[in-house]
């Protein structure tokens, strides 16, 4: 276990007996970054499409339609919930970093390009760290493996650490993740080479350019054949990164979200059947 790990775990524990207390200090800047959190969630923002450390490790296509206008997919009610919690979480998480003797100095403002800025979480051993809350299955399946995650990777968290390690001049870290349901918390090393992080730099910064330059669209995933206990059914449905693409009813415009149909269960698992191989509608981007 890491020993940074180590050190929040056995505070919790502590606090959990009744042995140790929170300092009015980190209570209160706890208190604060929740407060600028609550101020940026609730104040109107600008969603105008720009290259982000955050969304560069997504497909090209998907950032193609952004960039173009496509309409996007409207977020339900709870989305807004769902990034306060976050939000909340990460400002619990530091506070109990400190408490427990983790020895870290908070993220700033970084360039990586002269046009690509973001901003870091947390610098810990003077390696940059990102901090996130994530379901269940992310918390198992993404978060307590480092193949997991780069096999699971559909919201480029690898692309954005590796491009805060460039723009902040330091070293890769990892990942503190907090499962929302359970409390559970994580350390997951980012395994990289060097060559690695510098391989992820240099494709995202490659979009960039591709972007800038209007290269022509292209879808860059095909449908995947349905089957129904391992027997194709002769339908196509959308695979996993283009189930997590808010533009997926503009890129296939026959798509369809319905029940499995060769299931007779109860409760079948509901799939993105595209209908046949459809080409982009350009009146859709």
């Amino acid at each position: 276990m890491n020993d940074n790990l180590a050190r929040v775990i056995a505070y919790l524990e502590s606090a959990n007996r009744g042995e140790v207390s929170m300092s009015e200090e980190i209570i209160d800047q706890a208190a604060e970054d929740f407060k600028q959190a609550l101020k940026k969630q609730f104040t109107p923002q600008d969603f105008s499409f720009k290259p982000r450390p955050s969304n560069l490790g997504k497909p090209l296509c998907q950032l193609q339609l952004a960039k173009a206008g496509a309409r996007a997919e409207d977020k339900p009610y709870t989305f807004k919930m769902i990034v306060t919690f976050g939000d909340a979480i990460e400002a619990i998480l530091k506070a109990i970093l400190k408490s427990s003797g983790v020895d870290y100095k908070e993220g700033d403002n970084i360039e990586i390009t002269e046009n690509l800025t973001g901003e870091t979480d947390l610098y810990v051993d003077d390696k940059v760290d990102d901090i996130k809350s994530c379901s269940p299955w992310a918390f198992r399946n993404k978060f307590l493996n480092f193949e997991g995650l780069k096999s699971h990777d559909s919201f480029g968290y690898l692309t954005q650490l590796h491009l805060y390690s460039k723009g902040a001049k330091k070293k890769v870290g990892g990942w503190w993740a907090v499962n929302k349901s359970s409390g559970e918390i994580s350390y997951l090393d980012d395994e990289s080479t060097e060559e690695e992080v510098q391989e992820t730099v240099d494709q995202a910064l490659d979009k960039m350019k591709k972007l800038e330059s209007d290269v022509p669209f292209k879808r860059c995933f095909d449908s995947i054949e349905e089957k129904f206990r391992k027997v194709p059914t002769g339908k196509r449905v959308l695979g996993e990164e283009c189930y997590w693409c808010d533009y997926k009813f503009s890129c296939w415009p026959n798509l369809e979200y319905k029940p499995q149909e060769a299931s007779s269960a109860r409760e079948p698992r509901w799939f993105y059947y595209t209908n046949e191989d459809e080409v982009v509608d350009e009146k859709n981007t």
